[in-house]
């Protein structure tokens, strides 16, 4: 892979499952392309529809070939996993950028926890 930069916007999600007994999910989304280095959205209380608007950038190295989005519930103690996806980079790489909603599948995969809509734009160093 390419070495350059990738601009990664968390637009939003919806329908995500409901985590909580009452009241509804505060979610935000861990995102990385190395499990050492993270970086997150803010947390969105009380919404199982939240909208971060947030855009986060990465430095791509040789090696890198895909990125991770796991979306969780901040509890008071802890966290609940809503849903996790991943998306290979060849993808950006080629038409040098991304933009779709991305389903959160079940461990099976036979149903959905839920999408977020994530844009991304890659650009070479």
């Amino acid at each position: 892979m390419v070495p350059g930069v990738l601009e990664v916007t968390i637009v939003e999600g919806r329908s995500l499952k409901n985590c909580d007994f009452f009241g509804e999910n505060d979610a935000y989304v861990e995102v990385y392309t190395e499990k050492k280095y993270k970086q997150r959205t803010r947390t969105i209380k009380n919404s199982n529809n939240p909208v971060w608007n947030e855009q986060l950038r990465f430095n791509i190295h040789k090696g890198d070939d895909t990125i991770h989005f796991d979306v969780y519930d901040n509890d008071f103690i802890g966290r609940d996993t809503i849903g996790k996806c991943k998306i290979r980079l060849k993808q950006i790489f080629d038409d040098g950028e991304f933009d779709q909603w991305i389903k959160l599948p079940t461990h099976f995969g036979l149903s959905s926890r839920g999408e977020i809509h994530v844009m991304m734009t890659f650009t070479p160093d």
